[in-house]
């Protein structure tokens, strides 16, 4: 059988048994759609039947949930959760990391204007067989035949090459890595202000949802005076059971008023716990802001505020660094159609000892090699055809480059957006909270009054119920308008890039 032959035979085997071991990976996944996968990885699925799809847990999986060390006593104010949260909540780690996955890219870099050392030993045994011809001539007669070497070989070499000059390659892939750097790095920045609204505003969130429980509180027990006068008014003879039953009906509304709104504190407060990042088993105090003054609201220069904020957000800044960085591109993509100039250099040594066999001759006999080499060569590489791969890949760049410029200029009219409806829903809340004062003020007027007047015998149980119903509402509405308030500074100072530590909130 001809080497030819063989080899093809050889190939024709390796295909059979690749396409084997496809085919057999199959065995990795379910039967069919209807078909719960049960297994482990790497391993043939197991068709147990039946139709439960649950998943066997897997106990090495390591489960981290943040749960900071936090005194059950103590009061915690908006700016320390703030603080737990950028210790605790993973996010921010994850972007510190993805920084310093840029910075680490922006080394490799740097270090493509060092010279590249590497160090080889071969070492094997060789085989080299030379065929000789006859010789015959009056003088001299020698038969062909065959020279055979063969022996132990070491060859030890030390290679250097060092890129000189490639018209500006490196220097535009420099450039970009240092732009993604800090593209990265303004991200990491963008990750903590995130954090920080998040945190406040379901911090704004809970405190509401608590002041609506408390004004449910005061309902109930706003309804159970009510429930007293009447039942007092039943014992002097001028009020029906019809009235204590409506009071106590009230009551129950109340209560049940009351079981609702606990539950949405509840749920608020849950949400500011996962804001944070920490589990949601931690009992912890927060402080009450019931009496925080509100924000003002200077009349400011709209124009001069947006061109001030997206000059100071991150995630402009960042933007604008991926559009710098793939102008770069750009530059890198045209040096590759430019040649490049290289210093290599090598140094090595062959050391060995050989058995030779001279079949012309009949004789044998053994060599030892000790042959050192140093060469220094400058070369000069210029690409002539690559199939238009080049040209593609300057294509991609630009397109990549002009994409990104679009994308900027998309981010700065979003932003924009988020600045001018963020001071016009802070003004609108504050203008709120303003009119749900003075109508809670007016309500719980009427409310008073409706109260005398039934207990004096002077009102109707009617009265009382359309005040209180007034009075809560308005209560309600000034609780929400002043969440609302607290919550549209917050996104104001997020969207203006100003909410940059936990002091901000």
């Amino acid at each position: 059988m001809s080497r030819r032959v063989l080899a093809l035979l050889v190939a024709g085997l390796a295909a059979i048994s690749l396409a084997a071991c496809s085919s057999s990976a199959l065995k990795l996944a379910s039967a069919s759609p209807t078909t719960p996968y049960q297994g482990t990885a790497g391993q043939p699925a197991i068709n147990g039947g039946g139709a439960d799809f649950g998943v066997a847990p897997d106990l090495s999986m390591p489960i981290v949930i943040a749960a900071p060390k936090l005194s059950s006593s103590h009061t915690y104010s908006l700016p320390e959760l703030i603080d737990i949260a950028q210790l605790s909540n993973p996010v921010t780690r994850a972007a510190w990391q993805r920084a310093r996955e840029a910075a680490a890219a922006a080394g490799a870099v740097e270090a493509t204007y060092l010279p590249i050392l590497t160090a080889d030993v071969l070492a094997g045994y060789a085989v080299t067989s030379n065929t000789v011809p006859g010789i015959n001539t009056p003088l001299v007669t020698v038969n062909s035949g065959t020279v055979t070497t063969s022996g132990m070989q070491v060859s030890p070499a030390l290679a250097v090459k060092w890129l000189l000059f490639d018209f500006g390659g490196r220097d535009a892939a420099r450039a970009s890595a240092q732009q993604l750097s800090f593209a990265a790095d303004v991200t990491f920045n963008a990750a903590h202000q995130k954090l920080i609204f998040d945190v406040s505003n379901a911090f704004f969130q809970f405190s509401a949802a608590r002041s609506q429980t408390r004004i449910n509180r005061e309902s109930l027990d706003n309804a159970k005076v009510v429930l007293s006068a009447a039942e007092a008014r039943l014992g002097q003879g001028i009020a029906t059971t019809m009235e204590v039953a409506q009071a106590k009906q009230q009551v129950a509304q109340a209560e049940f008023d009351l079981t609702q709104a606990t539950g949405r504190e509840r749920n608020t407060y849950h949400y500011l716990l996962e804001s944070m990042g920490i589990s949601p088993t931690t009992k912890i105090n927060v402080q009450d802001i019931s009496g925080r003054a509100l924000p003002r609201v200077v009349p400011t220069d709209l124009d001069n505020l947006i061109v001030a904020s997206l000059q100071r957000r991150p995630d402009v800044q960042a933007a604008f660094a991926r559009v710098k960085a793939n102008k770069e591109g750009i530059a890198a993509a045209r040096a590759e159609f430019m040649p490049k100039v290289a210093l290599t250099g090598t140094v090595n040594q062959t050391i060995g000892h050989y058995s030779v066999d001279d079949s012309s001759f009949g004789t044998l006999a053994s060599v030892d090699v000790n042959q050192p080499n140093a060469a220094v060569l400058v070369g000069l590489s210029l690409p002539l055809f690559d199939g238009g791969l080049r040209d593609a890949r300057m294509q991609a760049a630009v397109a990549q480059s002009a994409a990104s410029e679009q994308e900027f200029a998309q981010l700065q009219n979003l932003a924009a957006r988020e600045i001018v409806v963020g001071y016009d829903v802070l003004r609108t809340s504050l203008s709120g909270y303003a009119a749900a004062t003075a109508l809670v003020n007016a309500a719980q007027t009427n409310y008073d009054a409706a109260l005398d007047y039934y207990k004096n015998g002077l009102g109707t149980l009617a009265d009382i119920s359309i005040a209180q119903t007034g009075l809560l509402k308005a209560q309600y509405a000034r609780a929400q308008a002043r969440s609302d308030s607290l919550s549209a500074a917050a996104t104001m100072a997020f969207a203006t890039g100003q909410l940059t530590n936990a002091g901000v909130p």
